[in-house]
């Protein structure tokens, strides 16, 4: 009761906090930059070695899904954030425009100072912002969308293309990489398969040079039947090692293609920034909350400190009197009624 008297008597107590909150929370919101996004889509194919759902590793698990995590896995490095500034036009971006990736309390010209990202070199700007901007969806188990956020249309084109580029250059290296490997462990192996075989070939010659009565294919003698056989293996260990060295081969001069994904489609620009209607709305929203919050506090603050006696038992509780009688308040037309009748 004491609350709600307070309340009425101190309305502008109640109504100003609500009305500055809302104030500041919509200046806030007109304060931020304007974003456009870009967006680009990747085809997932699960032919592809370790993209199937069928692999033991990842058979509940969608290749789209493995690619975004992957992606989202080198966004978190500062050397892939640094190489798609680099590729992109984001890193020239924002040495010329040293407030572009001011964001949220940043980007209120009288904290801009305070609460600047912006300080330190380019790359750190690019290490610290790309993640952010960067968000990724799958849109099926075969396709993932990568959107970028960013200030101007042609940045965010340019970035996401950038981002789309450069995991597509890691990929290719790494596979050139774990190829390369392959290619020299087979060479390596081959090498040996061949000095096995010609070794038994040789042994194989001799004893027929040495026993010219011994036919060719060692028939009719156990020496040379064992010496034959142990050709015909070695020719058959070389030739399955030869086949895996020109596999390797034939997968190291085609890695371009076993990336495991395609462009689907290229990021463009978009000449239309991303609507706020639903961030004002927010912003909006937490500063009702919080005037509310305020004026709440406030007036409860009031009703705790006022110690004015309204009511008998306010007299009691204060003095410790007993009230003798009490005169209710008349209305003034009542008043006005009263003073007619008594004349």
């Amino acid at each position: 009761m004491r609350f709600l008297e307070t309340l009425f008597r101190h309305k502008l107590v109640a109504i100003l906090p609500i009305l500055l909150c809302l104030l500041v929370a919509a200046g806030y919101q007109v304060a931020q930059p304007k974003s456009y996004t870009s967006t680009g889509s990747l085809y997932i194919d699960a032919t592809v070695p370790g993209n199937s759902p069928t692999n033991t590793a990842n058979q509940y698990v969608d290749p789209s899904t493995l690619q975004e995590s992957a992606i989202q896995e080198l966004l978190t490095t500062r050397s892939f954030a640094i190489a798609v500034g680099d590729k992109g036009p984001l890193a020239a971006y924002l040495a010329s425009h040293p407030r572009a990736s001011s964001t949220g309390l940043a980007a209120v010209p009288l904290l801009s100072n305070l609460f600047s990202s912006s300080k330190g070199s380019v790359d750190d700007q690019v290490a610290n912002n790309l993640p952010s901007m960067v968000t990724l969806v799958t849109a099926g188990p075969q396709v993932v969308n990568i959107t970028v956020a960013a200030p101007s249309p042609s940045v965010a084109a340019g970035t996401a293309q950038a981002v789309i580029d450069e995991y597509t250059s890691q990929t290719t290296a790494a596979l050139t990489s774990t190829d390369q490997v392959a290619v020299q462990y087979y060479d390596q192996q081959l090498s040996q398969a061949e000095a096995t075989l010609q070794q038994a070939q040789q042994q194989l010659t001799a004893y027929l040079v040495a026993h010219p009565t011994v036919p060719s294919t060692g028939v009719g003698n156990a020496t040379a039947t064992e010496l034959s056989q142990a050709v015909t293996l070695d020719t058959s260990s070389y030739q399955n090692v030869l086949s895996e060295y020109q596999s390797a081969e034939l997968s190291l001069a085609n890695v371009a293609s076993q990336t495991g994904f395609q462009v689907l489609d290229a990021p463009t620009a978009s000449a239309s920034p991303v609507s706020s209607s639903k961030k004002l709305l927010g912003t909006g929203l937490a500063g009702l909350v919080v005037g509310l919050l305020v004026s709440v506090l406030l007036i409860t603050g009031l009703t705790v400190t006022d110690r004015t006696s309204r009511r008998a038992e306010d007299i009691r509780r204060a003095l410790g009197l007993e009230v003798a009688a009490t005169i209710g308040r008349f209305p003034p037309s009542a008043a006005g009624t009263l003073r007619g009748n008594q004349l």
